[in-house]
């Protein structure tokens, strides 16, 4: 969807507020705590049915309020057709329940709604992605994954439900079950795991081996080629060819039993896979400073992007919370010299619009955000 506009009522501090976009980039720029990264994230939510900042809906809904809205509108390029898309959420005294509509009509499964406005999100939390678990890791493919192909989520739902199963198995959470009604329950979740975790792993190969010169060249560009990066996806199992993958699960779950039994435990498979990023053949999230970091997380978002287009030739909108801070002025500029050949738009916060520096031929429209009102400014008036 190419967006056009935003409509927001109670949503974090943002009580009435309404945005127009336009093709290019879109700066909101105000002081801390005014509001710019919940404009972000209502989009982002909109787009997901999720927040990037925390697991409940509770926290979106303004204080106070018993209800908040957010509504996009904008054109669906692949149909041709203008489309609005809108997420309520209703906060009542035990839970709180979102409602999500497209064009009119109650979307009530997350997976037919996901996607429809397609985003890409940047925030500075992206960095203990680096330096976090393999579970953060696995949790950045699997993300880029559900937009492109929906299949994933089913699949990693079902994947997740096959692993716990087995485990109340290898604990005999239930108790009484005989030795070869354990081994039968246990030959029939390790199919299913074979079955669905080779799918999953080799969407997460494809993604990586997609991506890696999207991001080795826009890691160049950003950092100026002084370094080297790379990006590669490691299995426990090793390097397997596609079409081997299932039954070398299979075969590896077998064998683990024993051990499996003792740890009470599933310790192999793609729920323990990780994703490598190195800096000059070392580990980023060991070796790489703050500036290093950003530019990496950074390069790998943008890599998603180069190749998350549409068949329309839309790509997604990029959300960059907070882009240029920790970034010098050159590999700032540097960034939205990148940038400029892959979006068609791009929402951007910062506490100063001075802090993006603009390639002159991209048009750009400002929004000033002050503790949570929004008001559009035309470049003269920006505050330097």
């Amino acid at each position: 969807m190419r967006l056009s506009q935003l409509e927001l009522r109670n949503f974090r501090n943002l009580r009435e507020v309404q945005l127009t976009f336009g093709p290019g980039l879109t700066v909101l720029f105000g002081h801390n705590g005014a509001g710019k990264t919940n404009i972000l994230e209502a989009l982002y939510f909109t787009s997901t049915l999720r927040s990037f900042r925390c697991s409940e809906l509770g926290p979106l809904v303004l204080r106070g309020a018993r209800q908040a809205a957010v509504t996009v509108t904008g054109r669906d390029l692949q149909l041709g057709l203008d489309s609005k898309l809108h997420v309520q959420i209703n906060r009542g005294e035990r839970s709180t329940r979102r409602l999500a509509q497209a064009d009119g009509k109650t979307v009530r499964s997350a997976v037919d709604f996901y996607g429809r406005l397609r985003t890409i999100v940047f925030t500075p939390e992206d960095l203990t992605i680096l330096r976090g678990s393999p579970g953060d890791r696995r949790k950045f493919i699997d993300r880029a994954l559900f937009a492109r192909e929906r299949i994933h989520i089913s699949d990693i739902q079902a994947y997740e439900k096959l692993v716990r199963s087995r485990n109340h198995v290898l604990r005999d959470d239930f108790g009484g079950r005989t030795p070869a009604n354990r081994e039968q329950l246990l030959d029939t979740y390790e199919q299913g795991l074979a079955e669905v975790g080779a799918r999953i792993w080799t969407r997460r190969v494809d993604f990586i081996s997609a991506i890696r010169n999207g991001f080795q060249t826009t890691y160049r560009q950003i950092s100026g080629g002084k370094t080297a990066a790379e990006v590669r996806y490691k299995s426990g199992l090793g390097s397997v060819g596609a079409d081997q993958r299932e039954a070398a699960l299979r075969k590896t779950l077998r064998e683990r039993r024993s051990e499996d039994f003792r740890r009470g435990r599933t310790t192999t498979g793609p729920h323990r896979d990780d994703l490598e990023v190195l800096l000059d053949d070392q580990i980023a999230g060991t070796f790489a400073s703050q500036g290093q970091s950003r530019a990496l997380m950074l390069s790998l978002k943008l890599a998603e992007l180069q190749i998350s287009q549409n068949p329309a030739g839309q790509a997604p909108i990029l959300l960059l919370d907070d882009v240029s801070s920790e970034l010098d002025p050159q590999r700032s500029r540097q960034l939205f010299e990148a940038l400029q050949g892959l979006v068609h738009q791009c929402v951007v916060t910062t506490t100063a619009p001075h802090f993006i520096p603009l390639p002159a031929t991209w048009a750009a429209h400002h929004f000033e955000i002050s503790d949570g009102s929004v008001r559009k400014v035309s470049i003269g008036d920006n505050p330097k």
